[in-house]
Parts: C-alpha cells; sequence; structure tokens
C-alpha cells in the first residue's frame, strides 16, 4: 500500500482514505466507477514523450490522461490524472474540496486494483 493512500471494499462501494501526513479525506465511490476510471488512464492514446524530450519541453504537449468519479460521499467529483514524468508516472487526485494528492503510478494503481472489480 503507498504511504498515504489505503482504501476499504464494502459490496459494491469503496472508501479511499487520501492522507498527506497534515490533513486526511475520505471518499467514497462505487467501485466500478473507480475501476473505470483507472482504465480509462490507461486507454490508447496516451500521449508520451521521452524523459528528454519533456525536459526541455515541459509545454510541447499534454503529457497527462484525467478521468472522472462521481463521489457518493462527499457530494462532488473526484478528478484522478496519470501524469507522465521523468521517474515513475503519478496518479494524482484532486478531491471536490480542491486537494490534491500523489502517489507513484505503478504502487498506487496496483493496490486500487487488488480491491476493485475485474
Amino acid at each position: 500500500m503507498p504511504l498515504g493512500l489505503s482504501a476499504k471494499r464494502e459490496g459494491e462501494e469503496i472508501e479511499l482514505v487520501l492522507d498527506d501526513g497534515t490533513a486526511e479525506e475520505r471518499l467514497r465511490m462505487l467501485a466500478v466507477e473507480l475501476a473505470e476510471a483507472l482504465a480509462r488512464l490507461e486507454a490508447p492514446g496516451y500521449p508520451t514523450m521521452d524523459p528528454e524530450e519533456l525536459e526541455d519541453e515541459p509545454d510541447d504537449v499534454p503529457n497527462y490522461t484525467t478521468a472522472q468519479v462521481e463521489l457518493i460521499e462527499p457530494e462532488g467529483v473526484l478528478i484522478l490524472r496519470k501524469i507522465k514524468v521523468p521517474g515513475p508516472d503519478l496518479l494524482e487526485f484532486t478531491t471536490p474540496s480542491g486537494s490534491v494528492y500523489e502517489y507513484e503510478w505503478p504502487g498506487a494503481s496496483e493496490y486500487l486494483r487488488s480491491l476493485l472489480p475485474r
């Protein structure tokens, strides 16, 4: 489990707990919607650049994909981004409160997928 990210599956729903060491947010959603959002982040057509090009021309091409999930609680939308950067890709969550949490993609996506429907 990535530091600061935990989840608990209860039937059709999943509760994410995002913690940055100073604040913690609990978000409840349908597990299938989170699974679909993670799948969309890896859909073909993902814009890529090798790390050297990204460093030389950071604004040339968007190096992220975005998906969103309608939350059950709190009310609102959770925005997920897979961000391609030099080093491991990142999984970023933007909550309805405007808080942003980042985790390394490989560990976070693997952990979440283990709790989600396939």
